[in-house]
């Protein structure tokens, strides 16, 4: 309010009363000069108000929007942190809690389906699918950097040549990664985790071949090294479902199964034979 005022009367000559009216409308020579010197005394604080309050609101915003403006900074910087400085970290645990959403999709179904006698959620079966997931962050996080360095361009050959090491190399370690680590904190035996493995390897590796490659096109032809392993997370958090529907067999008996159990029951027979002649002897 003073700015102002000293302003109106270094223009309009208000310290004198005697100056004419249309003196005080136009003003004089000095009294012009005098407003501008004001102005540039005042310019330098005005500046930083300015200032401040842009980096405080964001340009064009009240101070409603000040919060939402904090919460967009943040975010960036988490952003940047988490793909930049944190890749690995964020790769890991991406790993293993979009296997995690696979599997809760996959349960809610069982749910749904009538396929499940327990309760809603497995926590334990979460907790094991976590860990699954978690134990091939670091295999995909290193393995995809090694190909963009070791094949940094985007040609059809190398993209080509980037599909078939993800799955002649990859997709059967990850396979191995998944059973073998599931059925270890399931407490199985090792004949049991090699028997299910050899049973539903055929048609997990089968699924596969179906599903990532046109995805991992997309993904080496467009997307950054620092998003690869993300993106795969992403499709995997679907692809999961299939796969946790599979290693817990929600009613689905496979070929290759029913040959484990015929073997099985056949190691069983001779017990039953030597009992079934006592039985009738008895009757």
């Amino acid at each position: 309010m003073m700015f102002g005022t000293r302003c109106l009367r270094q223009c309009y000559g208000l310290r004198n009363p005697a100056v004419p009216w249309t003196h005080k409308i136009h003003g004089s020579h000095n009294s012009r000069r005098d407003f501008a010197a004001l102005c540039r005394m005042r310019s330098h604080g005005v500046g930083h108000q300015k200032y401040g309050l842009r980096f405080t609101h964001g340009k064009g915003e009240t101070e409603g929007g000040a919060l939402s403006f904090i919460l967009l900074r943040w975010t960036k910087i988490a952003w940047s942190n988490m793909f930049g400085k944190y890749l690995l970290v964020t790769n890991v645990v991406g790993s293993g809690l979009l296997m995690v959403v696979g599997d809760v999709i996959a349960q809610e179904y069982e749910y749904r389906r009538g396929l499940r006698h327990q309760d809603r959620f497995d926590t334990d079966r979460m907790y094991r699918m976590f860990v699954a997931g978690a134990l091939q962050g670091p295999l995909h996080h290193y393995v995809y950097n090694w190909m963009d360095r070791v094949m940094p361009a985007r040609t059809l050959k190398n993209i080509f040549k980037k599909i078939l090491i993800d799955q002649l190399v990859m997709s059967p370690a990850c396979i191995v990664i998944f059973f073998y680590s599931i059925c270890y904190l399931e407490r199985q035996t090792l004949d049991a985790t090699n028997q299910e493995l050899i049973s539903k390897f055929p048609y997990v590796y089968m699924l596969d071949w179906m599903t990532w490659p046109a995805a991992q096109y997309l993904n080496f032809r467009y997307l950054d090294t620092k998003y690869r392993v993300t993106f795969v997370n992403v499709c995997t958090a679907v692809y999961n479902v299939l796969m946790s529907y599979m290693k817990h067999d929600f009613g689905v008996h496979l070929p290759l199964e029913e040959k484990l159990v015929e073997s099985s029951e056949q190691n069983l027979l001779p017990q039953s034979s030597t009992t079934s002649p006592e039985a009738q002897k008895a009757v």
